[in-house]
């Protein structure tokens, strides 16, 4: 389908961690503000699937899922993983206060105040999705994406089941065999994680291998180990997004 498995899993690794770097010097600090979301935001869940699901063949403990958290904790957390520092204040104020802000990021606004006047039902949507990208039916559906903020949206809401992209990386996804996302987001998550499995599947990797791909604490050592591994959306976002 498209190119993940024919990558060495070193090759990934490598991949991977030269994204981390890059983020790591970048004023954005992207990567503090993922490690204390994932510990914030986030709960790790036990796998409830049953005993024929992809997942638990191979070896799955649990899902990454979005806590019961409010939209302006929500926000705050959109802000400093997706936004540059000079525009945080100005899409904040503009999702809270209805501020004119004409700046690149005001095309997230309008999703974001969607989300905002939707939030309670929203959320209580997704927290009902106890699965992860590589489970039998995994992606959630329903969920397209106009541009890259409405997509990162999604991915933040479903942290272990929808990749996110930026320009860049959306060239890269498309140049490597996958649906470009703009015109069918979640064909291309079931792709990209189909292929996931695949690269598992031909080295040797269960679902824990797969999350260990990503290892950001490596390149900062002031980050926090996480104990369940990456949400997998972090380690296949980061083999094709480089700041």
């Amino acid at each position: 389908m498209g190119d993940i498995p024919d990558k060495s899993p070193q090759y990934l690794i490598n991949t991977i961690r030269e994204s981390n770097e890059k983020s790591k010097a970048g004023s954005q600090r992207y990567l503090f503000a993922e490690n204390e979301a994932i510990q914030s935001d986030f709960e790790f869940i036990n796998c409830s699937c049953t005993e024929d699901c992809w997942c638990k063949k191979n070896g799955c403990i649990g899902h990454y899922r979005i806590r019961e958290i409010n939209f302006d904790r929500f926000l705050e957390t959109y802000v400093h993983l997706w936004i540059p520092p000079k525009a945080r204040d100005n899409v904040r104020e503009s999702v809270l206060n209805d501020r004119t802000f004409n700046g690149r990021q005001r095309k997230a606004i309008p999703h974001l105040q969607w989300l905002m006047r939707n939030w309670a039902d929203t959320l209580s949507k997704v927290r009902k999705h106890k699965k992860c990208g590589l489970c039998d039916n995994g992606i959630p559906t329903g969920y397209s994406a106009n541009n890259l903020y409405q997509a990162k949206m999604w991915s933040q809401l479903f942290y272990d089941s929808l990749v996110p992209f930026d320009s860049k990386s959306r060239i890269r996804i498309t140049r490597a065999g996958y649906t470009n996302p703009l015109r069918d987001f979640t064909q291309m998550n079931r792709e990209i994680f189909i292929d996931l499995r695949q690269l598992a599947s031909r080295n040797n990797l269960d679902v824990g291998g797969l999350r260990s791909l990503d290892k950001p604490w490596i390149v900062e050592q002031e980050l926090a180990s996480i104990r369940n591994g990456q949400p997998l959306s972090r380690v296949l976002d980061k083999m094709f997004y480089s700041p």
